[in-house]
């Protein structure tokens, strides 16, 4: 048999390439029109602005332009109800449109847009003959009566997009009628009491290049205008307050608060420049920044808070989102484990105030309460359950150094375990077992392992007096934790109990996490004395800061702990 090989020839392979890279450039393009892409041409977003920002950037990327061919009224309105409305799972099989797919999560739809290309179908022109046929008898010669052409060719491209409100805490997972019965059921009784959030997806099916026809593709004849940012502006707050009024409101200084303008505008700038939009568009952030510092920082409800900035209660939040995801994206360069060298330099400072040799920060975990979830998370986030109340939170795994700053931060549920447990899950746990410096370690309550990088304190009986002193230095070291989680919960008051879904509190604990470090790292020592530290983590009887009845002392160590903690205690002197 004669097997005949294909051989590629480098013209050959240079056209693959050449289509490969338009097509993995189609795709970047894609994604920079969704905040959630699902695949190309579709995906999500979280505002209808942000909808209108995304078909604006589409028609100037294509030279194309779409009209409106039919709007529910109740498309885009903040205020939504569930009323004569069907919960719904996914999209009935459409030849135009699928989305949204089926993904687990329940959804009402709160209305539709369907925009039409600029060339589609002339619904008028039985309309418009039957006028020219009357003014021809009634008025004109025929020679007279004018030739109009329409532009319409039945072009059949369109833009879709629903508007669906999301509760991901209803989620299944198991695509079955039983499952999405009994979980719909659950929704509705939870929307009846008002005890559930839902997230506003806006999901948008861009056409196709191909699916143009009857026309050319090109500039328009009148280009629209576009928007230049997708932020909105809120209406001006009062800010003529002196810097101590500014710090008890916001809770941050003057100088922080212009860092986080100024370092939002360089991000947005730098969006618009890879859109092809003029960075000198960038709408002023200063509002946005301040609605996003006064909700964090405050303990008013969404509707108090949003009166204050005369928005409605969903822009607001809509606004403290986006500040949210703007922290986030800041992570790397203001929460990162610190170098061996600074770990050094900070353990010269810690030794100097505590008296414990070494020591680059604090590990611990606190709880950060939140109200009642629905669904499955009502299990997973439930930290006290009995039969007259149970109680919510988040586990708050933290490493802290000698100004309190966050170096890693791990969130998971109580379900976990306890807070070793939770540690094991943690990138922390791998961290720390491969630090390269074995003068330096952190201090950790007895609950965790000890190992050359985490000592933890003599739990024996009877200690001896360098046992006894090595525990009252480690003690010192240890407030650093309880300290922490002092400030941040003092400062940012909206951690004391979160009233939101829990991927959205997830969201705001970690980028208020960010938030206290920023401040800390641009602000002196005094402005804590000011600001006024009313939360005191020792007294929380709710937190994790000592040792539970469900926790015990670990018996597991790493190899090296225990001869790394006997040469600490013997070396020990007393910080006085």
């Amino acid at each position: 048999m004669d097997v005949t090989e294909a051989v590629e020839t480098p013209e050959a392979a240079a056209e693959e390439n050449i289509v490969s890279g338009e097509i993995i450039a189609k795709t970047e393009m894609d994604a920079d029109y969704f905040d959630y892409m699902l695949k190309p041409n579709c995906g999500y977003v979280l505002s209808v602005d942000r909808a209108n920002e995304v078909v604006n950037l589409f028609q100037q990327r294509t030279s194309s332009r779409f009209t409106c061919y039919k709007v529910q009224r109740s498309f885009g309105r903040d205020e939504w109800s569930v009323d004569n409305r069907k919960i719904l799972w996914q999209q009935e099989e459409t030849r135009e449109n699928t989305l949204p797919e089926f993904d687990g999560v329940p959804y009402i739809l709160n209305g539709t847009k369907v925009l039409e290309c600029q060339y589609g179908v002339n619904r008028s022109a039985y309309q418009k003959k039957n006028h020219l046929e009357r003014k021809k008898n009634d008025l004109w010669k025929e020679d007279e009566v004018p030739k109009h052409v329409s532009k319409k060719v039945d072009c059949p491209a369109k833009i879709f997009l629903k508007d669906v409100i999301k509760f991901p805490d209803f989620k299944v997972d198991i695509n079955s009628r039983e499952a999405k019965k009994l979980k719909s059921n659950n929704l509705r009784t939870a929307l009846k009491e008002e005890q559930v959030f839902g997230e506003r997806r806006i999901y948008i099916q861009l056409p196709k290049e191909s699916d143009h026809c009857n026309h050319r593709k090109g500039p328009t004849s009148r280009p629209r205008k576009q928007r230049s940012s997708r932020l909105s502006l809120l209406p001006t707050w009062d800010t003529e307050l002196n810097d101590g009024d500014f710090l008890q409101t916001f809770r941050v200084t003057k100088p922080v608060y212009q860092i986080l303008v100024d370092e939002w505008h360089r991000v947005e700038a730098f969006r618009l420049e890879a859109a092809g939009l003029p960075a000198d568009k960038v709408q002023p952030l200063d509002q946005l920044v301040l609605a996003g510092l006064y909700y964090l920082g405050s303990t008013d409800n969404l509707s108090m808070a949003s009166a204050k900035f005369k928005v409605k209660a969903g822009k607001l939040f809509e606004t403290v989102v986006m500040f949210a995801d703007f922290l986030l994206g800041q992570q790397e360069k203001y929460l990162k484990w610190p170098p061996v060298e600074e770990r050094v330099k900070v353990a010269e400072v810690i030794k100097h105030d505590c008296g414990f040799p070494g020591v680059f920060g604090a590990l611990d975990a606190a709880l950060i309460h939140m109200m009642a979830p629905t669904g499955d998370d009502r299990l997973n986030y439930a930290y006290v359950t009995t039969e007259e109340e149970s109680k919510y939170g988040f586990v708050l795994q933290f490493i802290v150094d000698h100004r309190l700053v966050f170096r890693d931060i791990h969130l998971d549920a109580p379900k976990t375990g306890t807070r070793f447990q939770v540690f094991q899950e943690s990138d922390a746990w791998i961290t720390i077992q491969n630090l390269t410096s074995a003068e330096t370690h952190l201090v950790a309550p007895a609950v965790y392992p000890l190992a050359p990088a985490v000592m933890t304190p003599h739990m024996t009986e009877t200690l001896t007096y360098q046992e006894a002193l090595f525990n009252e230095n480690h003690n010192e070291a240890q407030k650093l934790s309880a300290n922490a989680m002092t400030v941040f919960k003092s400062r940012f008051r909206r951690m004391q109990l979160l009233d939101r879904h829990v991927e959205t509190n997830g969201k705001l604990i970690r980028a208020a996490c960010i938030l206290h470090n920023i401040a800390l790292m641009n602000e002196n020592e005094m402005v804590l004395n000011e600001l006024g530290l009313e939360y005191n983590s020792e007294l929380d009887e709710e937190g994790w800061h000592t040792v539970g009845m469900e926790e015990v002392v670990a018996e597991i160590g790493i190899l090296g702990g225990e001869e790394k903690r006997r040469y600490l205690t013997t070396v020990m002197t007393s910080r006085y």
